[in-house]
């Protein structure tokens, strides 16, 4: 899991609306793997997630001048980039390449080849557990236990109320819970 966003650095809103080239490519290094990872998890594509991350700062450039403030500028780019996320998942004309790995293998450290193989084997199963989610789970689960956002961050950025994430949040580990059970 990710440390959680902290605050945005001082100035960087006020730069990026000046139209400081050098902010944004702060904001770009600072978000660009979080939102890669969203998206990759989200859709189980390298090459729609990297589509889409770059969809999202493009985005987020044109907006700059609509942001409010109100949030902090990566809860806002986690919203961009969910709501473009269910909408590719709701296209259909989506084109789901089979090959590419979901979510990315973390290697163990273990000298052990039985105990690497069934570390493959949970860590298979599961990425499929979370690809099965309903589309509206699996993002409040990635956004809360993959990237460590709290649900108030969560709510702001997909605009919903907090109980609404807490629930979607329980009912995505119930359903994991089932899906990995052998694993106990």
């Amino acid at each position: 899991m990710r440390e959680a966003l902290g605050a945005d650095p001082p100035g960087l809103l006020e730069r990026l609306r000046a139209g400081e080239p050098r902010a944004f490519e702060e904001l770009v290094t600072a978000y660009q793997h979080r939102v890669f990872g969203v998206a990759l998890r989200m859709l189980g594509s390298r090459a729609e997630a990297e589509e889409i991350a770059q969809e999202v700062f493009l985005r987020a450039y044109r907006a700059l001048a609509d942001f409010r403030g109100d949030a902090r500028l990566g809860t806002w780019l986690y919203g961009i980039a969910s709501r473009l996320c269910l909408n590719r998942l709701a296209s259909p004309d989506r084109r789901v390449a089979r090959g590419d790995a979901a979510l990315a293998d973390v290697p163990a450290a273990t000298p052990d080849a039985a105990a690497a193989a069934e570390r493959a084997e949970l860590d298979a199963a599961l990425r499929a557990a979370i690809a099965g989610l309903p589309e509206d789970r699996r993002l409040v689960l990635v956004l809360r236990d993959v990237e460590g956002l709290s649900y108030e961050e969560i709510a702001e950025a997909l605009a919903l109320d907090p109980g609404t994430v807490r629930s979607r949040l329980h009912r995505a580990r119930l359903q994991l819970k089932e899906k990995l059970e052998r694993f106990a």
